[in-house]
């Protein structure tokens, strides 16, 4: 305990000598001007500053390494030396260092030690990198740089950024599978949670999909100048349905305590979503088999179809006797008015009879069942008076009521603590995918996209900072000098 103190005793003295030694070099270098003008000269030393000591830790480091190393007990010999040119926060780092050659191997593969000891992150510090995770989830690297320099950062170019971003968005898919279960693994159950239920949906985005070889492209506005740089490959741009689910913890008040998000672009199966969603519900029901679990979500038979087979999962593992179903009753209305509308009723009536059934739905879990028969009556005269187009569309709410009836039993989802709405997916698919894949202008690939949808989900469901710690580790190992 009084190491701790001395040293930090010692390092405040350290502070106060630099903070001085900085007033000076400020005092020559700018002796009047503004407080702000001083304010952004004295940012810009500050980073001429730390970008020479970090480049100086770094050399350092890779100064101390031998002829021959050991990785992961694999021997590797020195090789090649060369500059490397590292990115940081405070600027671009260049650094001597030598490349090593697994021995033993003709040809065989290289590393860079210090890259490895280090931790850098596909050319970055691990500043920048986790600076650049974070950021490629919640807006485009354009942007980004904009903010970077905005708070007095040096960052690199806009192509470093965006080539930065994508590989760490591959390299957070990538290894997902293995990272995941280690983040909720440190997870608990929020204190207070009574019910758990989640909620699968979809969501259009622009996707780039390339054309046939010697396919016709759609017709270009007429350029003021020619163009110069060689056209890229014809693609259009397809509206394609991208799959976002959630798990919500719910307390006896019916909110939301905390909500895992996931997302996937259109040309995933969502059955690896609903994996995750599985094994987030099963964590929960190990921590407290009372938990009552649901599923809520709109009529679409395709999300119905996978959210239960990973229902039926946990139940055959002897995890849950049984869980709950209700279809969003705001939909449920929706439909109803349509259905109110097809019968010919008028829109001060319809108003009336849907604030009074939405009432109803909190008292009775039979209200459906007189709303069919309300609905029935008006078939026979329909029908009667040949009006054939009223009574398909009548038809299909009918039957869209007779195969969803027991997911519309609102007070037992009320009494087992579980949302009759399913607003916390409708929203996750506009905060995970609407604000950040969906803007003007904007179309994807199938791995861009993929990458920012995993960041995306991953920050707001408040998992990247583990995610990022234990992702980080790939890009480390310990080097040791060979016997």
């Amino acid at each position: 305990m009084g190491m701790v103190k001395d040293a930090a005793l010692f390092a405040k003295g350290e502070v106060r000598r630099a903070v001085e030694e900085m007033q000076r070099v400020l005092r020559r270098a700018l002796p009047v001007g503004s407080f702000a003008e001083r304010e952004a000269a004295a940012l810009a030393i500050t980073n001429e500053v730390l970008g020479g000591a970090l480049r100086e830790e770094l050399q350092a480091v890779a100064d101390e390494f031998p002829d021959t190393v050991l990785v992961d007990g694999v021997a590797y010999k020195r090789h090649q030396k060369g500059m490397g040119r590292y990115h940081s926060l405070c600027g671009p780092l260049e650094v001597g260092r030598f490349t090593y050659r697994q021995m033993g191997v003709r040809n065989g593969p290289t590393i860079v030690p210090l890259e490895l000891e280090a931790g850098l992150v596909e050319g970055a510090t691990p500043a920048l990198a986790y600076n650049v995770a974070h950021g490629y989830g919640q807006h485009d690297m354009r942007l980004h740089g904009e903010m970077l320099l905005m708070a007095h950062r040096q960052p690199p170019s806009r192509a470093t950024l965006e080539r930065l971003a994508k590989d760490i968005g591959t390299a957070a898919v990538l290894h997902a599978p293995r990272i995941e279960p280690l983040v909720r693994r440190g997870e608990q159950v929020p204190k207070g949670t009574v019910a758990v239920a989640t909620g699968l949906d979809r969501t259009a985005v622009a996707m780039k999909e390339q054309l046939p070889s010697g396919a016709p492209r759609k017709p270009e506005p007429k350029r003021k100048k020619p163009r110069v740089r060689r056209p890229p490959k014809p693609f259009d741009i397809c509206w394609r349905m991208a799959y976002v689910g959630t798990v919500s913890f719910i307390d006896a008040s019916g909110e939301a305590l905390e909500v895992r998000r996931y997302a996937l672009p259109a040309c995933d199966d969502p059955r690896p979503l609903v994996e995750q969603m599985t094994a987030d519900v099963r964590q929960a029901l190990r921590s407290n088999p009372a938990l009552q679990v649901g599923i809520v979500q709109d009529g679409a038979r395709e999300m119905w179809d996978r959210t239960r087979e990973g229902m039926q999962t946990l139940k055959d593992e002897g995890l849950l006797p049984r869980w709950l179903e209700g279809i969003d009753r705001y939909h449920l209305l929706e439909r109803l008015a349509q259905a109110l509308q097809v019968v010919g009723i008028d829109a001060a009536e319809r108003h009336r009879l849907l604030n009074e059934w939405r009432e109803a739905f909190d008292r009775n879990n039979s209200t459906i069942d007189d709303i069919e028969q309300v609905l029935l009556a008006h078939y026979g005269p329909l029908n009667a008076a040949g009006n054939v187009q009223a009574c398909q569309q009548l038809w299909e709410h009918l039957r869209y009521i007779g195969n969803h009836k027991k997911r519309m039993r609102y007070v037992s989802l009320r009494n087992a603590g579980l949302p009759v709405g399913s607003g916390v997916t409708e929203s996750t698919a506009k905060t995970v995918v609407g604000h950040r894949a969906k803007r003007s202008g904007q179309h994807w690939g199938e791995g861009g996209l993929r990458g920012v949808l995993t960041l995306r989900a991953l920050h707001q469901s408040h998992r990247l900072p583990s995610f990022w710690a234990h992702l980080s580790r790939r890009y480390t190992a310990e080097v040791v000098a060979a016997a």
